[in-house]
């Protein structure tokens, strides 16, 4: 797991010292990191992998060309969308993975993409990741109380760093995001790995990543120990 983590570090550390040949919105996901690095240990090729805009560790995790991953975000033709995706919303069917920039945008898609696994004789799961701030769309929710009434395949999991940007959680949410996920029959993971195998026995399960993003928000410039900012 350590090698794979330090992998997506020094991608990551070699995207923000050539910021300047890049042309698209790009989210670096240092600090994120080790999600990536538990779900490199656990996830199968058959699985489904739906991310966010801070995305580049979990493409790489599900098993995408780092070449390629570079090549998209330098809006070459040889990347994985030819270029025209960018950093946020790289698509790859052939190995099941799926982000976009929309804040919560594929966690309904995550969800249906579940029910239709329900049945799959290969126990394959599907995996919907977000930032905190994607809690706050109402078909997060929604999507979790599906997914729990038909005990779906399927783990949530939420990168907490804490901040939306500059605005921090304490600011935007009034209770936990476990007790809440609990309420909506969730089942409650320790880890990556526990929560994908709770759902590969049709429990759907919830992951809060405690996380401190080590970047700006957007385009990567390192910023001062104590910041916070970061959807």
């Amino acid at each position: 797991m350590n090698a794979f983590l330090e992998r997506v570090t020094a991608f990551e550390r070699k995207l923000q010292q050539n910021l300047d040949q890049v042309f698209c919105p790009v989210h670096l996901c240092l600090g994120h990191e080790r999600v990536a690095a538990e779900l490199h240990e656990c996830v199968r090729p058959s699985d489904w992998l739906f991310s966010y805009h801070r995305n580049h560790g979990h493409y790489l995790a599900k098993g995408g060309s780092e070449e390629k991953l570079w090549d998209e975000i330098m809006g070459r033709e040889s990347g994985i969308n030819g270029g025209f995706a960018g950093s946020q919303g790289i698509v790859d069917p052939s190995i099941n993975f799926h982000a976009s920039a929309i804040v919560g945008g594929l966690v309904g898609v995550a969800t249906g993409c579940a029910y239709a696994l329900r049945g799959a004789s290969d126990h394959s799961v599907v995996i919907s990741i977000v930032g905190d701030a994607g809690t706050e769309q109402g078909v997060f929710w929604e999507s979790l109380n599906f997914a729990a009434l038909h005990r779906l395949p399927i783990l949530y999991i939420v990168e907490n760093n804490g901040m939306s940007i500059d605005s921090r959680i304490e600011d935007r949410q009034f209770a936990a995001l476990v007790p809440r996920a609990r309420a909506f029959g969730m089942e409650i993971a320790t880890t990556v790995a526990a929560g994908v195998d709770a759902a590969r026995h049709r429990m759907p399960s919830f992951y809060e990543a405690r996380v401190k993003l080590q970047c700006d928000h957007i385009n990567g410039a390192t910023m001062p120990v104590g910041y916070g900012g970061g959807l």
